[in-house]
């Protein structure tokens, strides 16, 4: 079987299945239905619309210089949180607003679904990338990894793969090797990390990593996961210590927790926070398009995008 490298082409044909149809119906439904965004549309023609400066000032920081290449960690305790979404999110708003290469990594087993959120059938996994001689331009890396557009490359899903080990402790050499080939090139690398904090994936991952986004629900459990995992980090200075910041996703429209009023009581208690509120577009899981998201959620995905690069080039999350 051969991988795909192209952009996902849904088949439209008569004989496409109901599976198919779906994801094309769904990968185009936006997530402010008809009638709101008419009510947007109408209250622009009678009022100056903030939203255009809103969004410049919090994507401004993902366009910064980067002087050598920074690799960010997503990372989440419970499955089903909204890591991979928040990934592909980060890894589309830098290939947006930057003109250099980004590069997204699935480091987990290779049979994620970064690949489809980001628009490819499948993708060189990272193991595939790792055992392979290193890369020595762009345009060689460019080749041996997928493209979701001009400027962003995957390590993604392989094509009809069983489930096979991601890198290990035992390949750290080979795993560190395979992060400076990528940062050579790609000023932002984004790892979607495998469940569980303490899995061969996210160690690897956050060995690498510059800094660090721990992504969890707005449930309960999800908040005092986050606790937990914020007080038992390593500290600054302390071996291990990689700069976190965490992220409360909604994924329930219904949810009984607001993810904003989890977030503050996270930051109440001292640990950086923020919160991406519930989109249906990106609640479709299919490949996601930033111009289908909700206005409040391009502004919140944008602004944590900023927040990202600026806690892995500073190491501060604030």
């Amino acid at each position: 079987m051969t991988t795909s490298t192209e952009p996902r082409t849904t088949r439209t044909d008569p004989f496409e299945t109901p599976e198919e149809r779906l994801r094309r119906v769904l990968r185009t439904r936006p997530a402010d239905g008809a009638l709101r965004t008419l009510a947007h549309n109408v209250t622009d023609l009678f009022r100056s619309d903030a939203y255009v400066e809103e969004l410049t000032r919090a994507a401004a920081g993902t366009q910064v210089p980067v002087t050598t290449g920074r690799r960010i960690a997503v990372v989440g305790s419970r499955g089903g949180a909204g890591k991979t979404t928040t990934a592909a999110l980060l890894a589309r708003v830098f290939a947006a607003l930057r003109s250099d290469t980004i590069a997204a990594v699935d480091a987990g087993t290779g049979l994620g679904t970064l690949s489809l959120r980001l628009g490819l059938d499948s993708a060189p996994t990272a193991a595939d990338l790792a055992a392979a001689e290193p890369a020595t331009t762009v345009e060689e890396l460019s080749r041996t990894m997928g493209r979701a557009q001009e400027n962003l490359l995957i390590a993604g899903s392989g094509a009809g793969r069983t489930a096979e080990p991601p890198l290990t402790g035992a390949d750290n050499e080979r795993a560190s090797r395979l992060a400076r080939t990528i940062s050579r090139f790609c000023p932002v690398t984004v790892y979607d990390c495998g469940t569980g904090m303490h899995f061969a994936p996210a160690l690897w991952s956050l060995d690498q990593a510059h800094a660090a986004l721990f992504v969890t629900p707005a449930t309960v459990a999800g908040v005092e996961d986050a606790l937990a995992v914020a007080y038992r980090r390593p500290e600054a200075g302390e071996p291990g210590h990689v700069p976190m910041l965490v992220v409360v996703v909604s994924v329930d429209d219904n949810a009984a927790l607001d993810a904003g009023r989890q977030a503050k009581r996270l930051r109440d208690a001292g640990i950086p926070a923020v919160h991406i509120d519930y989109d249906r577009h990106l609640a479709a899981g299919v490949e996601l398009d930033l111009g289908l998201l909700a206005r409040k959620t391009r502004l919140q995905v944008s602004a944590l995008a900023s927040r990202a690069l600026a806690l892995a080039i500073d190491g501060r999350a604030g």
